[in-house]
């Protein structure tokens, strides 16, 4: 029976052994380059050899180890944009975003998508009945699609300083000093054992792309029935599934491209988050004032 050639397949004929015909020359060029220097009696002796050794060994690379390549990847990486802020125009081209709202995203190929964001489940700690249920519903939302959808997997670093700092100041509240001893173990530990294993937290969204439709309006009514079926349907195996508004639609897209990470709704930066996290915490000043006052009072009691 006949036999379809693939068309995509690329050959290159032999001229020396295994070497290809680019690869012969690369070769012969960088060795009759090397011999030419070698053997040229007006140049230094010492530097010669080192010379010809060189032109050999890049000639070899040419040939066996595929220099050429490496050489066009490296370049086009050096002058391809590797660090951008969210709001340059770098950014925008690469994510091809021509504006948000409606709770869409608006590309610039003239695309509408919707994003949902599912919230995470301890599968582990669920019984048999839970798993099973969970699987089997799942199972029936993808027999059920009837359109395309994307969905993404993004791992971000575990991050338990707020929890361990909100720790930290009950504790203080308390007054307690064998729990803040224990505390500061455990704080270590878990700064440790994270650090060590790697442990990063996991964050899954299903991305929704609108049918085309005459308008703009009914483009949007029809996404919006499409991610209502989908959280629906995902409601049914007990995962919760909600669509992105705008604001949470901006903050995903710019923590690509900044330092920060997401706290309920909104974007914020290291910076912030310190100074949101100790607003409500005694300023040392005050604090020492406040001990010594009651310091004064114990006395006068005395």
């Amino acid at each position: 029976m006949p036999y379809a050639i693939p068309a995509n397949i690329r050959y290159e004929e032999k001229l020396l052994g295994p070497l290809t015909i680019k690869q012969s020359i690369y070769l012969g060029g960088f060795l009759m380059a090397a011999g030419m220097v070698y053997f040229n009696k007006t140049l230094n002796p010492t530097i010669k050899l080192p010379v010809a050794v060189l032109l050999a060994g890049i000639g070899a690379a040419f040939a066996f180890l595929n220099l050429e390549e490496i050489l066009k990847n490296y370049i086009g990486f050096m002058q391809s944009t590797r660090q951008s802020s969210w709001i340059s125009p770098a950014a925008r081209q690469l994510m091809n975003i021509r504006s948000i709202r409606a709770e869409s995203v608006f590309l610039n190929d003239y695309r509408v998508l919707g994003v949902i964001r599912i919230t995470p489940i301890n599968f582990g700690v669920l019984s048999e009945q839970d798993k099973d249920t969970v699987i089997y519903g799942f199972l029936e939302f993808l027999n059920a699609l009837n359109f395309p959808i994307q969905i993404v997997m993004r791992s971000v670093n575990l991050d338990l300083e707020d929890y361990l700092n909100q720790l930290k100041r009950r504790i203080k509240q308390r007054d307690d000093k064998l729990a803040l001893a224990y505390y500061e173990h455990f704080s270590e530990y878990m700064r440790s054992y994270i650090k060590v294993n790697k442990i990063n937290d996991r964050h899954f969204y299903i991305v929704v792309s609108a049918k085309k439709k005459l308008t703009e309006k009914e483009t949007i009514d029809n996404l919006e029935i499409q991610c209502n079926e989908l959280t629906s349907r995902l409601s049914l195996s007990g995962i919760v599934a909600t669509r992105m508004n705008d604001h949470q639609l901006i903050n995903f897209y710019k923590s690509y491209f900044t330092d920060s990470f997401e706290l309920y709704d909104s974007m914020i930066s290291p910076i912030t988050m310190y100074r949101k996290m100790w607003k409500d915490a005694p300023h040392p000043v005050a604090q020492s004032r406040e001990d010594g006052a009651e310091k004064k009072e114990e006395e006068v009691k005395q």
